[in-house]
């Protein structure tokens, strides 16, 4: 295993780039995905990040095994309140065909839409989490996860008193390390000004257009870990970074030297500032999201390394970022 940089907050001591499983034996076989995680492994990464409802409920299983003799190395999290959707035989034999599909152009997006299915979210019980932390614990072969997220949770989670007494139950008794939210950024915000003690780990969307995410670790008071996820968010969002940096090397009162290493923004540079904004100076602890080609994983894990911005080009970047979150991207 390489080194690879690492955050702390407080017990937990994690690589800043995290492998997200949200595609493992969904989208992507059981071959693939455990290359992948090899790959991520052999790069430094040692945060998992899974949860009960992915790869049909098999995900976790998967991971418990690769993660066989290195788990003390590890950062596993993992997720309860949406419930894995076990595929009928039917669906489950055609789901290899699915998955060669999936390269075809496009493809990708007519079969995102005709495979989704009703899910409710924000619905929690104590006799749930029990059932989904036993299930959990068994699948990834450990005694405990490091932590665990209530999945798509909503503000009313936090008003749920005998939940939040079963988290702390879990804490106490050694099998979860932390406990928190995976959620959008104003339920998050709400939880860290006025949720809980309980909830001290936060999962959200690395949006950096998005004032709140920009200011959340600001409002960090309770030292909560801090997780974001899904840096490129969609094919526009991307395009909308791109043009607000462009724009940015266009400003004659940005300093010389950050204009011309935004001026010719070239693949690698772009993903530098993608994470760079998201996790340098951010307060954020991990950046975690799908990586199961190994091309795209060398060049995630190189841009994490190894940054050509500095915390003051990003916090610059940060505020022409925010001037821009209402531009509509490219239609070309």
């Amino acid at each position: 295993m390489k080194p690879m940089k690492q955050s702390t907050c407080g017990e937990i001591k994690t690589s800043v780039l995290g492998f997200g499983c949200g595609s493992v034996l969904g989208r992507v076989g059981r071959t693939a995905s455990l290359h992948a995680m090899n790959v991520a492994w052999d790069a430094g990464i040692t945060f998992f990040d899974t949860a009960r409802s992915y790869g049909y409920g098999d995900a976790e299983a998967l991971l418990g095994e690769f993660l066989r003799g290195k788990r003390e190395q590890a950062v596993v999290a993992t997720k309860y309140g949406i419930s894995p959707q076990a595929p009928g035989a039917v669906k489950r034999m055609a789901i290899p065909m699915v998955r060669a599909a999936l390269h075809v152009p496009g493809v990708h997006g007519l079969l995102r839409r005709e495979g989704k299915h009703e899910v409710t979210f924000g619905q929690f019980t104590v006799a749930g989490l029990r059932a989904s932390i036993e299930a959990s614990l068994r699948q990834l072969r450990t005694d405990r996860v490091d932590v665990l997220f209530l999945h798509e949770a909503t503000a009313a989670v936090m008003q749920q008193h005998d939940l939040m007494a079963e988290l702390d139950a879990l804490i106490k008794a050694g099998k979860v390390l932390r406990v928190g939210l995976y959620a959008g950024p104003e339920v998050v915000a709400e939880a860290m000004a006025s949720g809980p003690s309980t909830l001290g780990a936060m999962q959200f969307g690395a949006n950096p257009f998005d004032p709140l995410v920009a200011n959340l670790a600001e409002h960090n008071e309770r030292s909560a870990l801090l997780i974001a996820n899904h840096p490129f968010g969609s094919k526009e969002r991307v395009e909308r970074i791109e043009m607000a940096l462009t724009a940015t090397a266009d400003d004659m009162n940005v300093p010389a030297e950050l204009r011309e290493k935004l001026r010719h923004l070239n693949s690698q540079a772009l993903l530098e500032a993608i994470f760079g904004l998201a996790v340098n100076g951010s307060g954020v602890h991990a950046l975690v999201f799908s990586m199961m080609r190994e091309d795209h994983l060398r060049a995630n894990a190189r841009a994490i390394e190894s940054s050509r911005f500095t915390n003051v080009d990003l916090t610059l970047m940060r505020k022409h970022l925010l001037r821009w979150r209402q531009t509509p991207a490219r239609t070309d």
